[in-house]
């Protein structure tokens, strides 16, 4: 005879501590004003994605914003695309959201990327609409150093989004189906 007990779909069961641990590394790295790296592992159906859902539900009660992609095991043909998305989808919402959230999204990373913003345009068109237009075209360099200054103008721009009054979690799910730039 099989036991039918019911659980709560939103409920997490025996991850307390680990719920505990995640949202402390989350506030601590706001207080230090440091990045911080989290990785959870686990098997297949063990409730990763929904320990990290729960901590969002409970850091956006404390001003965290977040980025969250999916990796997808298929799509490693256009490298990035899942960290695009990701990103376009946050500026896409923060375009949805009031003039004042705006207002300081856009100033951050036009003062941290400065004339690089032109470079990050063409790969994230939710940013052209959140900042509006630019004129400033990349000079055209070298495959190398091409992608050495999208890296530079990607950091500063991660760098510029994530305040101690607003920081920001970049969550990416499915990690073995990375296409390598994306690591």
């Amino acid at each position: 005879e099989i036991d039918r007990r019911r659980f709560l779909v939103d409920k997490l069961y025996g991850r307390d501590s680990h719920l505990s641990e995640l949202i402390d590394v989350c506030l601590r790295a706001r207080s230090m004003c440091s990045p911080e790296l989290v990785l959870i592992s686990g098997c297949s159906g063990s409730g990763k994605t929904a320990l990290m859902k729960k901590a969002m539900c409970q850091l956006r009660e404390d001003g965290f914003y977040f980025i969250s992609g999916k990796f997808e095991q298929l799509q490693h043909a256009e490298p990035l695309s899942t960290i695009v998305n990701a990103f376009n989808h946050y500026f896409d919402d923060v375009g949805e959201s009031g003039a004042e959230r705006i207002n300081l999204t856009k100033t951050a990373i036009l003062e941290g990327t400065g004339d690089n913003v032109g470079v990050l345009t063409v790969s994230f068109p939710s940013l052209e609409k959140l900042i509006g237009c630019h004129s400033t075209i990349p000079a055209q360099v070298g495959a190398k150093e091409a992608q050495n200054r999208f890296e530079y103008a990607f950091r500063s721009m991660v760098k510029s989004i994530s305040m101690a009054s607003s920081p920001v979690v970049l969550f990416l799910d499915d990690l073995q189906w990375a296409d390598m730039y994306s690591l």
